[in-house]
């Protein structure tokens, strides 16, 4: 089914793994869309090849059977698909999961949305405000949108769907290393970082559906998946090297810059105060607790003195408001920072070295303070992280709940209906 190369011809993509009581409905429904298929079976163990076999021969439209020997991760079978796609002709490949949440009638409504938006990358949105929405699923997925919005300072509205339609020329620039569920997630970020477009189109979903459903989801192993995903994003995104760019991005025509003007208004209380007081999806008061819990870990690490330098770094890379992150390093001043240090020194030494230092034998009046701690630097970078560890948690918990205070004047408020356009606008 090798296609003659155009500007857009675009292709369905399925990864299924053990969704036997679902499969067959989802690809009829797939099937009267008249539109090419590739399924990719991912190492099932149940009755879906068998069932595979039966239905390919029973349809006449065209159908691309890839299969994993043995279960390889979402990512994989996405990976695999996509390769089968750009080996046989296809521009584009919608994906879509096959546990029949989600509807493949709406596949037309992205592929539009592609099509004449040229190379997007279009993302399905769900509605996240519906009462049947899953409450972990509504928390994870927020979580991911902020993370996303502070590697890339792209504003997604679901980063967790499973229908979107990839441009396969986008994977000549950005390349993911995630594997499993995280995947969806981190090939957001590197879409903005390459300034690559992106369109969003809201879907719907079902949380029932017919025959039950099957998650492959398991929420300790792929959420520390996730996390370490985002904490080498976040690593990455703090080193100040640029990435490829997408070959139509075209950045704004240089002009002469007001820096007093723009220094203000990045440091503008009022601006953070407004940032606050904003509805919409939370990542603005998100990222204020994390900007606070980031600058009280800071304060526990050795860097004396470039603590303010190194919170207003930190919250240009990360699209943070600098006002929180700078309140939170100042726990290091005295007498509470040096509590802190000394605390920190103690931690670290224990866990090297196995004991205690005594404080009681040094002298700090005759040593200094610079020279004790001089040969202990290890043993503070290492407690100081951990306690900041445990402190800024407390303190993102503390500070995104005096910030949820603000949310009780919205408690009345109904929300209104919207259509997605562009990652970060509403229509």
């Amino acid at each position: 089914m090798r296609q003659t190369p155009s500007s857009f011809s675009p292709v369905v993509v399925t990864p299924t793994y053990n969704n036997a009581r679902t499969l067959i409905d989802v690809l009829n429904r797939i099937a009267r869309l008249n539109l090419p298929l590739i399924v990719v079976n991912d190492g099932s163990t149940d009755a879906t090849a068998s069932l595979l076999e039966q239905w390919q021969s029973s349809i006449k439209s065209p159908v691309e059977v890839v299969t994993h020997p043995q279960n390889r991760g979402k990512a994989a079978a996405l990976q695999s698909g996509f390769a089968a796609g750009r080996r046989l002709g296809y521009t584009h490949a919608l994906t879509i999961d096959t546990d029949g949440q989600l509807e493949p009638e709406q596949i037309p409504d992205l592929l539009r949305a592609a099509e004449e938006s040229g190379d997007a990358f279009v993302l399905g949105a769900r509605d996240d405000t519906r009462s049947d929405y899953p409450a972990k699923s509504r928390v994870g997925r927020r979580v991911s949108n902020t993370m996303i919005w502070m590697e890339s300072a792209l504003r997604v509205h679901d980063s967790q769907c499973g229908m979107r339609v990839y441009p396969l020329a986008m994977f000549d620039i950005v390349h993911c290393a995630a594997g499993r569920f995280s995947f969806e997630a981190e090939i957001i970020t590197r879409a903005g970082w390459a300034h690559w477009p992106i369109v969003e189109v809201p879907v719907v979903c079902h949380y029932t559906p017919p025959g039950g459903r099957v998650s492959h989801f398991k929420p300790w192993r792929d959420s520390f998946h996730g996390f370490f995903m985002h904490a080498r994003l976040v690593f990455r995104t703090l080193v100040p090297i640029g990435h490829k760019k997408y070959p139509g991005y075209k950045p704004q025509p240089a002009r002469p810059r007001k820096w007093l003007r723009e220094l203000w208004q990045w440091l503008s209380p009022m601006r953070a105060w407004r940032e606050l007081r904003k509805e919409g999806d939370g990542i603005d008061r998100s990222t204020a607790a994390i900007g606070f819990a980031t600058g009280v870990l800071l304060a526990n690490l050795p860097i004396y003195g470039l603590q303010t330098a190194a919170s207003l770094y930190i919250a240009k890379r990360l699209h943070l408001h600098p006002i929180p992150v700078v309140a939170g390093s100042q726990l290091s001043t005295p007498p509470l920072g040096i509590a802190l240090s000394i605390a920190a020194i103690s931690l670290g030494n224990f866990l090297l070295h196995g004991k205690w230092i005594l404080w009681q034998n040094f002298d700090i009046t005759q040593i200094g303070f610079g020279q004790l701690v001089g040969p202990l630097i290890g043993a503070w970078l290492l407690g100081g992280f951990l306690i900041g560890l445990v402190l800024g948690t407390g303190a993102f918990f503390a500070a995104r709940y005096a910030i949820g205070l603000l949310d009780q004047r919205d408690d009345d408020a109904d929300p209104s209906d919207s259509d997605y356009t562009s990652a970060g606008t509403l229509a």
